[in-house]
C-alpha cells in the first residue's frame, strides 16, 4: 500500500534540516519501499506492507525521533484516503488566480473540533474554506486585500501549531505520484 508523509516545519529558513537523501535512505532501512521525495520540504510517498496509516505514523515518529535532535511532526495519509480527499474538493479550490490556494493537513495531535470551531467563525469576503478528512482546503485573495484575510493571520493562530500547509501546485502533484 501507498502513503503520503508530509512533515511539518523542516528545512526553512536553514532551521530543522532534515536531508531528504538520508531520511528516504532511514525510510528504505525501516522497510519502506520505492520511498520517494518531492521538494525539499518534507513530502514523502512510500509503500509499505503495513497497511493501517497509524503503525506507518509510528514507524515514521521513532526514525524521526532516533535521527533528529528536534522535533518534527508528521502526516500519514493513505493512498486512498489522499486520493478520495482531492476528489472530494470544491471547484473553485484552484480556480481564481488572483487567490491563494492551499491545503492544510491536520497533524495526528490536531483538535479538529477546535479547528472547525474556529473555521466557523471565517467571513467568506477574501476567503473561501471547505473542511475536508484529512485537511482544510482554503484559498484566499492574495493580490488585492490579502491583509483582510483570514490566512494573512493564520501564524497567530492557536491551530496553526496543529497544521502543516502545502500549496495546490505540491498537493496535485504528491496526488500525481500515487499509483491508480
Amino acid at each position: 500500500m501507498q502513503f503520503i508523509i508530509l512533515l511539518r516545519g523542516i528545512n526553512v529558513g536553514g532551521n530543522n534540516k532534515v536531508p531528504m537523501s538520508a531520511l528516504k535512505q532511514y525510510l528504505t532501512n525501516a522497510g519502506f519501499m520505492n520511498v520517494k521525495s518531492y521538494i525539499n520540504s518534507g513530502n514523502l510517498i512510500v509503500e509499505s506492507e503495513e497497511d493501517a496509516e497509524q503503525e506507518v505514523l509510528i514507524k515514521c515518529q521513532a526514525i524521526l525521533a532516533d535521527q533528529f535532535t528536534f522535533p518534527v511532526e508528521v502526516v500519514v495519509i493513505s493512498d486512498e484516503k489522499y486520493k478520495m480527499e482531492l476528489a472530494n474538493v470544491p471547484t473553485w479550490w484552484g480556480e481564481n488566480e488572483d487567490y491563494r490556494h492551499n491545503a492544510l493537513f491536520y497533524l495526528a495531535s490536531a483538535n479538529k473540533s477546535d479547528i472547525m470551531a474556529y473555521l466557523s467563525t471565517v467571513d467568506s469576503t477574501y476567503d473561501k474554506i471547505y473542511i475536508g478528512e484529512q485537511a482544510i482546503f482554503w484559498s484566499s485573495s492574495f493580490k488585492q486585500h490579502y491583509s483582510k484575510t483570514y490566512y494573512s493571520k493564520l501564524a497567530s493562530r492557536l491551530f496553526y501549531k496543529q497544521i502543516t500547509i502545502r500549496n495546490r501546485n505540491t498537493t496535485l502533484k504528491l496526488l500525481s505520484f500515487l499509483k491508480n
